[in-house]
């Protein structure tokens, strides 16, 4: 393994048009749980997003598949030539999907709420889930915006809610991974959320890997819920201890991010659009695209926990931030016209500014790991050196971490109508306790407010 200046340039691996080669695919599968509003609405798009990149209607009818990357070869023996291929998939849906006799794609999810209005929603607009994995509140009232309500619920369900997720698990071979979608704010998010977080734990034990996607409320603007710090440190808790991997992203930002990477031609009202759906898309797109090296095989990271150990060195440090490139395939959405398409090299310094995160950072950070991806079609390995080399130089890591900065080469197939590169990045840094110190005062002056 070769150095320049703390790069690793190993994990650069280049590739030609007719190399031909072998990628290991993973039998390994995910499941993925929505919780609470804010977790559906962000699962809808994340199913979207997923659906978009591999072809897939919404009822799980996958299109015509024509391959245009003949020098990706797939792992079966019985296609021994690149014209082969021509017509052969070489991604892998079952990291995510279960497919049918039917010739048709389900996800592997479960959809849980207190209150039907987005659950209708996620089924009326992708009807591919299954709708035997939804789980209802009987009231239909909600969880009142309080943390011990949703987990007080969840408690009184275990049963159901056990026998739901193993209907799913049955289905599995090689279960890998939990993924779940959540807000920490609400209280079917946080409550129901805890108690799936400290169920999946103590039922499945630390043998599976347990990732989940949060989002933030806007931590410096008045909320109309009272009690969000409360449901936050509370929910905060249950994910340090049982958690491997958190997503971590904040409505400020995402707010921020949306006003400079979108058009607002695309901001169309609809009675089947909800307040925050472009923000969802973008971290829809990000939240998919993590796994992009397992359900497009390539030569690195061939398992979600190679990916997740690159990124969390020590199972304390597991909060995690992301940033996104200008461009990205985001289904609906177009974006502003003064943008145009960037080369790798621009991309991977794009994605070191600010205003590209998606979590706010008041302070320039120190990182601890550092993974970009970049995604497209015959990837110049040139462009990611250079744009390597630059923002090695500009990118503080912590003194007892390997300064490397590790690339993933994602790939996409025809379905994709954007012809550009795009990018997004998932790192490990020191901004985290500013976001948690937020959250920590406003609970304290919460705490003030309470009788004694």
């Amino acid at each position: 393994m070769s150095f320049v200046r703390g790069l690793c340039l190993s994990r650069v691996k280049t590739s030609s048009p007719g190399k031909k080669g072998k990628y290991p695919v993973s039998n390994a599968t995910a499941f993925t749980q929505l919780l609470g509003q804010c977790g559906n609405q962000v699962g809808l798009q994340y199913w979207k997003q997923m659906a978009l990149e591999h072809g897939i209607g919404a009822d799980g009818t996958p299109k015509p598949f024509v391959n245009n990357q003949i020098h990706f070869e797939s792992n079966s023996e019985i296609h021994p030539s690149d014209e082969s291929l021509l017509h052969e998939r070489t991604d892998n849906t079952n990291v995510f999907y279960t497919y049918s006799e039917q010739n048709r794609y389900t996800p592997r999810t479960v959809l849980i709420d207190s209150e039907p209005s987005v659950i209708g929603k996620c089924l009326s607009n992708c009807p591919m889930f299954n709708p035997r994995n939804v789980h209802l509140s009987e009231s239909g009232t909600g969880a009142a915006n309080n943390w011990r309500h949703g987990h007080s619920y969840a408690s009184q369900h275990e049963n159901e809610l056990t026998d739901l997720i193993d209907r799913e698990l049955d289905k599995c071979d090689n279960l890998s991974t939990f993924q779940l979608f959540h807000s920490v704010a609400g209280g079917t998010g946080s409550g129901v959320g805890s108690f799936l977080l400290e169920l999946l734990n103590d039922r499945y034990g630390r043998k599976k890997m347990i990732s989940t996607f949060l989002i933030f409320p806007s931590n410096d603007k008045t909320s109309d819920v009272v009690v969000q710090p409360y449901n936050t440190v509370l929910t905060l808790k249950r994910l340090i201890d049982h958690s491997d991997a958190t997503f971590v992203y904040d409505n400020d930002s995402l707010n921020a991010l949306e006003s400079i990477m979108l058009s607002p031609e695309s901001k169309i009202p609809s009675a089947m659009t909800s307040a925050f759906e472009r923000e969802n898309k973008l971290i829809a797109y990000v939240a998919c695209g993590v796994s992009n090296p397992l359900r497009f095989p390539s030569y690195m990271y061939s398992s979600y926990e190679s990916i997740i150990s690159t990124l969390v060195p020590t199972p304390e440090l597991k909060f995690l931030s992301s940033s996104i490139a200008p461009y990205a395939d985001i289904p609906g959405v177009t974006h502003r016209k003064n943008y145009v398409s960037l080369k790798e090299s621009d991309i991977i310094l794009e994605l070191l500014s600010d205003k590209c995160k998606m979590n706010h950072v008041s302070l320039h950070p120190s990182y601890i790991a550092m993974m970009d991806y970049i995604v497209g079609d015959n990837l110049n390995q040139q462009e990611i050196r250079k744009g390597l080399l630059r923002a090695q130089s500009r990118v503080p890591f912590v003194p007892w971490t390997s300064a490397s900065i590790h690339v993933v080469n994602g790939r996409k197939l025809t379905f994709s109508k954007s012809q550009g590169l795009s990018g997004f990045q998932i790192s490990n840094n020191s901004s985290i306790p500013q976001l948690f110190s937020k959250i920590v005062r406003q609970y304290d002056l919460l705490a003030k407010r309470s009788p004694t």
